[in-house]
């Protein structure tokens, strides 16, 4: 897919812009505050018809406008055009639109629009907390498996529920009701999660030996429950069964019952699970530098932009928010010799970058005050 074509009306700061891009390198270059990022956000939006820096719909409207609106049109590699519209008015009201028919639910939208974006934040899925590694797993697997987006959702729903019912102290009835529905829902989520590791671990793989990085990677969902059923089937006898997970997941509900309705909360599940990231055998959130931190943030992104791209037959457009300016000359040439390719290229920068000299069809699109100017 590429994209051909936006136009922005009252789009944060971008008022009224009709931009025409580059099937090949963009680079969107301007100071800061400038509105190169609305840019991206707009051209990212309809990847699940939400911003990536606000759950506030209302945000993305340019101050005293009654509405936004953005229209981006695609082409995709056997040909087929599309055109995604969204128009957002100033009590948050939200219409998205492909190729004139209304989008009822957000989820129809998955898979539709591939795209990757990396930004300064992103750094996090390293260096954060393991919520934001749990999330980008489902996010990455909700773009390519609609039973994954299914199985968050339902494990989210049913953890609530079941926190709620904790709370509301409800009998040994009740609880095994909740009990039942939460194992059957976690173990699924586990699997999918686990599986979909295993793929991005080989992916990071790749491209850390396009790189030619120093040092062993390896990526683990990291389970509690996996690990005990792992220990638990190591120690059958021969010929005995071997618990599920769901089994074992069941087993801690049922050990850790007391401490969960004194402390009123679910304490076992996928929901505590995180992702192990290691260099080396060290952990590269506790020990690796900010240098490495971030360049395996990128690895990471550009797992999920191959991962993407093999399972939906699809390019997709990958945008990269000021990333070459916290990476030395030495691996922004790696990355850049990794990036050069048939798929389409959005990237920001308060500076010329390499791409504008050695890249004869890069086209450059100046940004000033949310004005865009094309070279």
């Amino acid at each position: 897919m590429r994209v051909e074509r936006i136009v922005c009306t009252q789009f944060r700061n971008l008022a009224d812009q009709q931009i025409a891009f580059s099937p090949g390198v963009n680079l969107l270059i301007g100071d800061n505050a400038q509105g190169k990022t609305n840019l991206l956000e707009a051209l990212h939006f309809f990847k699940l018809g939400r911003s990536f820096r606000t759950n506030r719909d209302t945000e993305l409207v340019q101050f005293g406008a009654p509405f936004c609106r953005a229209e981006v049109e695609c082409v995709f590699d056997a040909g087929d055009h599309d055109t995604f519209t969204v128009s957002i008015d100033s009590n948050g009201e939200k219409r998205i639109k492909v190729s004139g028919k209304e989008v009822s639910r957000l989820s129809d939208l998955v898979g539709k629009y591939p795209s990757v974006l990396f930004g300064p934040d992103d750094i996090m899925i390293v260096s954060g907390e393991p919520a934001g590694r749990r999330r980008f797993l489902d996010s990455v697997g909700s773009m390519t498996d609609p039973s994954h987006i299914h199985a968050a959702r339902e494990y989210r729903r049913i953890l609530q529920q079941r926190n709620a019912a904790l709370k509301a102290r409800a009998t040994d009835e009740e609880l095994n009701a909740w009990n039942e529905q939460i194992v059957t829902a976690g173990a699924g989520l586990i699997e999918k999660r686990r599986d979909l590791a295993r793929v991005l671990e080989r992916e990071v793989k790749e491209h850390v030996k396009q790189m030619e990085t120093a040092g062993e990677f390896s990526l683990e969902y990291d389970s509690a429950l996996m690990r005990e059923a792992g220990a638990m089937a190591a120690g059958a006898q021969d010929g005995a069964s071997v618990p599920t997970l769901a089994d074992v997941f069941a087993v801690e509900l049922g050990a850790r019952e007391s401490e969960e309705r004194r402390r009123m909360t679910t304490l076992v599940g996928p929901h505590r699970d995180d992702v192990s990231l290691r260099l080396d055998g060290k952990d590269l959130r506790r020990f690796g530098s900010q240098g490495q931190r971030r360049l395996f943030a990128l690895l990471l992104k550009l797992a999920e932009l191959s991962h993407l791209e093999r399972t939906l037959g699809e390019r997709c457009v990958l945008l990269l928010d000021d990333v070459f300016s916290e990476f030395d000359h030495e691996i922004t040439g790696k990355l850049q010799h990794i990036l050069d390719g048939s798929r389409q290229l959005f990237v920001t920068s308060p500076i010329e970058l390499e791409w504008a000299r050695t890249d004869s069809e890069a086209r450059i699109h100046h940004i000033c005050a949310g004005k865009v100017r094309a070279d």
